[in-house]
């Protein structure tokens, strides 16, 4: 120590170093509104035309389910068979590395995909499914014939935006792809008795690469390629034989060639006006608000090439929410400084005051450093462990000031009152230290998306902790010492501005509450003992919520129709739904419509398996008069009952990771028929509770099919193939996929199909086939000679996990009944029972999500309660003495349920993590006590009362500052805070002032208590 004041100089510059290190990383350290969290899934999605779900799940689903489920690091595999789509998706279990995994993945699919009928397009596997969404933009006009023109410069939009330095995709929406369409003229294929597959074998020719090898000329090599067709003209010059008279005609004489649209997948509307969105995703461990502002610039530069009649509108910010928190954030971290401050001030010299107060700002810049290399960025959650660790870090401070102060009032010169004055509380501020630290680091190993998303709060404040720590033993020594020297040759000595009550505290404390408490050691410790057990009784009466909805204008509709119900229908129903709600809400300020796929990814709301049958709108609420969640509570049910033909959910932004649903309900078996009625039975009991407020099945409503009955007899005895008869269906309805080609520099699908004249549907009357007599004539026969059409439903997907079908339910609790878990156990009980042996009937959801939390969270405080147990045991090599200072964390246990019965905040998330942290924080009381106790028994040999009496009176200033910076620090996010937070921030500062109250009150006659149990043994 004496070395340090020697190179007191060599300290301050490291301090300089440290803090200009900390300002840099402040400025470059990434900027969002809450952690990222990695999800590493990976998707498979295949187009088979005109399968049914049976066929997509034998031919496509199966297949590649087999494959996938044998890679090594998958952790499960769930997929979706629908009408001409499979879509599989993989979860991995993160034992090995992913970017391994996914590539195992696409090369799986590539050998699968060999074995899938000609028909089958090639699979695309996604593995960036999660994106950080910057930004939404709508293109708005008054005519969407408009918006669709303008191709060329949403293209230039997508292509400026994406060569931004840190976006890493454009999403676009309300625009349809194009394709090329080579349309056959059915009469003309007639009259040359051309067959479509004719045709299809043609063009495939065509684009069919060929191996030519290469040449040698002059001493160089040349590979040898063949042109295919790269535009429409010359596609229109290919040429094939006629059967008429085998004379060869072009492609333009029996078709027309042509670019069109793909059919509307999504339809936009935002303030009644048609728009297309555009949305900007960032890339991992992007600073979202710097990247902003250079969208902004490219926006306005882009903005200046649109025709007159469409104009831009910012419909989403991540950088204006991340303002908005950080400034909310920011104003409770300086009241939060400032009060801190105002209570040293009372309670400390000015001057001291201040030399303490440093240590925030500097303990704050200097906890940053390490933030970078442990993947934590700024962020709500990192910046509230910054705030809780305001009140925390000038614990130290205090102590180290506090007690080198007591020393000089005891006449120790300079370097020894400096020296002593650290030695004394050394030890203890460095198990201090580690107590808080082991109380927050297992929260670093919690699993899954909570553990991710609250990582950072531990991380930040250990951060910050450690450094103040550091800060403690070397600055604020150092200062002490200086200034000690000035004073000592000015011989003036500053008190703070409520030296005198703390002085009179002290002497009360000491000479009046100890005596009291100690003269009947034990009915102190069974009273109060007894008195905490009936108060945490109160536990039962704390409402549950795991995480609390944000304070956000945002309420996102979800609206699901029958499956087979068309766009514009869709589109219809969810614009009476919007008149509906903006005719009777006046808080509701404006609203946008997206029907079809749904709303991107911004607002954390998806459908699960979007079409043209599903739709979302997003309403904004006036924030100053209306919460979304009081919206939700009015309007939910009033407009499912209003519009029942559909299913209606409405959602708000949630405070943490995506919700599950109340319960999920898995039924595994081999036969979809046992699958559907199982599921039907218990979807209608489930719905007819009153304690649940929807039960929905992820299979979907039936799909209206109509099948086509062929008499294979008849094109046995007439020579006709089947398969040129399925393609010549396939033609006339969904098209023949064949190749790609370019148009405008882009690669589009080439798409053959027939006009038989039906707009809708197939003309069976307008299609012929022909074929050879027995005489060796060509003879035509029309389709409605052997084709039959039946109109039934099917299942409108297949949904299998981990390669066995199984079909799943989701129920959602009615919040205001308290019969949830009895009423759905029974009825689970009598489904399960009704199952085959060969089926199982699986629960999960949100109750079985919080119920694994709560295990881990428990696991996780057995582990921190031992670490401080061991710590305090080497510290006091005693078994007894760690016993009786861990038994305080008991005490503010019972503080923070106490807390948040009377506050009437939800026993939350973050409110269970704040009752952990608690167990690091509260012990520093008591070890400050019993410390003090056990020196001046072993140094000036006195009674156990009389050093009981000296510790009361020396610790009970710096115990009671603590605290109270502790509760200064917290108080504004109880006021002002966000929803989020605020049982954070009750569960902490309750448990502080009942464990600290209770601390003073009962640990001195526990300590006797203790002395005599060792004295008998």
């Amino acid at each position: 120590m004496e070395t340090l004041f020697k190179y007191k100089k060599i300290i301050w510059i490291f301090l300089v170093l440290l803090i200009t290190i900390g300002i840099f990383t402040y400025i470059q350290i990434p900027k969002r509104d809450i952690p990222e969290i990695s999800q590493n899934i990976a998707s498979v999605s295949t187009v088979y035309p005109g399968a049914n779900p049976e066929v997509v799940e034998q031919m496509v689903t199966n297949p590649l389910e087999e494959e996938l489920l044998e890679i090594a690091g998958i952790d499960q595999v769930t997929s979706a068979s629908t009408n001409g789509f499979s879509t599989v998706t993989i979860t991995l279990d993160n034992s090995r590395d992913a970017d391994t995994v996914y590539s195992t993945i696409r090369q799986r699919v590539q050998n699968v995909q060999k074995k899938f009928p000609d028909e089958v397009m090639i699979p695309e596997v996604t593995t960036d499914l999660v994106n950080s969404s910057v930004a939404t933009y709508h293109l708005l006009s008054d005519d969407r014939s408009a918006l669709l023109s303008l191709r060329e410069e949403i293209k230039e939009w997508e292509e400026s935006l994406t060569e931004t330095n840190g976006v890493d995709s454009v999403e676009i929406k309300g625009l349809p792809e194009q394709k090329v369409v080579i349309s056959l003229d059915g009469e003309r294929l007639e009259e040359e008795r051309i067959q479509p597959d004719q045709v299809i074998e043609a063009i495939s020719a065509e684009f069919s690469p060929a191996a030519l090898g290469t040449d040698s000329t002059n001493d160089q090599n040349y590979l040898l390629n063949l042109s295919e067709p790269d535009d429409m003209e010359k596609l229109r010059s290919l040429f094939l034989p006629s059967s008429e008279d085998n004379h060869s005609i072009y492609l333009s004489e029996i078709s027309t060639i042509s670019a069109e649209s793909e059919p509307l997948t999504d339809i936009i509307t935002y303030g009644n006006e048609p728009a297309v969105s555009i949305t900007v995703y960032a890339e991992d461990g992007v600073n979202v608000t710097s990247l902003q502002n250079q969208i902004n610039q490219k926006v306005a530069l882009l903005s200046e090439n649109l025709p007159d009649n469409v104009f831009v509108d910012q419909f989403y910010s991540q950088s204006n929410i991340i303002k908005e928190v950080y400034n909310s954030l920011l104003v409770s971290l300086a009241i939060s400084f400032i009060a801190v401050i105002v209570i040293m001030v009372l309670g400390l010299p000015i001057s001291s005051a201040i030399v303490v107060g440093l240590a925030i700002p500097i303990s704050i810049i200097i906890g940053l450093i390490p933030l970078p290399y442990s993947g934590v960025d700024l962020n709500q959650i990192s910046i509230i462990g910054i705030i809780v660790a305001i009140g925390i870090l000038v614990d130290d401070a205090i102590v180290v000031n506090d007690n080198i102060t007591r020393r000089y009032q005891l006449g120790d010169n300079p370097l020894d009152g400096a020296k002593r004055g650290v030695k004394e509380v050394g030890i203890s501020i460095i198990t201090s230290t580690l107590l808080i630290v082991f109380s927050f680091f297992p929260l670093t190993f919690l699993s899954g998306s909570n553990g991710e998303f609250i990582r950072a709060l531990p991380i930040a404040l250990m951060s910050t902790i450690i450094a103040s720590t550091i800060i403690a033993l070397t600055v604020i020594p150092t200062i002490q010492y200086t200034r000690q020297l000035k004073l000592q040759r000015t011989k003036k000595r500053r008190v703070g501005l409520l030296t005198g009550l703390f002085r009179w505290l002290e002497s009360f404390y000491s000479d009046v509450v100890i005596p009291v408490m100690i003269k009947k050691p034990w009915l102190s410790v069974i009273s109060g003992t007894i008195v905490c057990i009936l108060l945490l009784s109160l536990a039962v009466k704390v409402p549950f919520e795991f995480f609390p909805a944000a304070d956000r204008e945002e309420v996102t509709l979800s609206l699901t129709l029958d499956e087979g119900t068309k766009i514009e229908d869709t589109d219809e129903q969810l614009y009476a739904i919007e008149s509906y709600i903006l005719d009777h809400e006046e808080y509701v300020t404006e609203a946008a419509r997206y029907t079809g796929s749904g709303v991107p990814n911004i607002f954390n709301s998806s459908l699960t398996r979007s079409g043209e049958h599903t739709g979302q709108i997003v309403f904004r609420v006036n924030r100053d008069k209306y919460s979304a969640s009081q919206f939700i509570e009015d309007y939910e049910s009033e407009l499912r009952e209003k519009f029942s033909n559909g299913e209606i959910f409405l959602e708000t932004i949630i405070s943490g990771p995506p919700p599950s649903p109340s319960l999920e309900v898995k039924i595994q078996g081999p036969e979809l028929e046992v699958l559907l009625d199982s599921s039907t039975k218990l979807l209608e009991k489930l719905n007819a509770l009153e304690s649940v407020e929807l039960a929905t099945a992820n299979t979907g409503s039936g799909q209206p099919v109509q099948t086509y009955e062929i008499d294979r007899d008849f094109l046995a005895e007439n020579g006709i193939s089947v398969n040129q008869v399925k393609k010549t269906l396939q033609l006339a309805n969904t098209g023949f996929p064949i190749n790609e080609m370019d148009l405008g520099g882009d690669r589009v699908p080439l798409e053959l199909k027939i006009d038989e004249g039906t707009e809708n549907g197939i003309g069976l009357d307008q299609l012929s086939t022909v074929a050879v007599s027995d005489e060796g004539m060509p003879e035509i026969y029309r389709f409605d000679q052997f084709i039959t059409v039946n109109t039934e439903e099917q299942i409108a997907a297949i949904t299998h996990l981990n390669g066995k079908r199984t079909v799943t339910i989701s129920v959602y609790e009615n919040d205001s009944s308290a019969d949830f878990a009895n009423d759905t156990e029974s009825i689970l009980a009598e489904i399960k029972n009704g199952l085959p042996s060969d089926y199982q009937l699986i629960k999960d959801g949100e109750s079985s999500a919080e119920s694994d939390f709560f295990a881990e969270v428990a696991k996780l405080f057995i582990i921190v309660l031992f670490l401080i147990y061991v710590t305090l045991a080497i510290q006091f090599n005693s078994l007894l003495t760690p016993l009786l200072i861990t038994g305080t964390v008991f005490l503010a246990v019972t503080g923070a349920v106490i807390g948040l019965f009377i506050s009437g905040q939800p026993l939350s998330f973050l409110a269970v993590l704040g009752i952990v942290s608690l167990s690091g924080i509260v012990v520093r009381n008591s070890i400050l006590i019993i410390e003090f106790i056990e020196q001046n028994k072993k140094k000036d040999a006195i009674s156990i009362n009389d050093a009981i009496y000296a510790a009361g009176r020396a610790r009970l200033r710096p115990i009671i500052l603590t605290t109270l910076t502790s509760i200064a620090a917290l108080a504004p996010i109880i006021f002002t805070g966000d929803v989020l937070f605020k049982p954070l921030a009750v569960s902490i500062v309750a448990g502080l002032i009942f464990s600290t109250t209770l601390t003073l009150l009962l640990l001195p006659a526990f300590y006797l208590t203790m002395e005599k149990v060792k004295r008998r043994q």
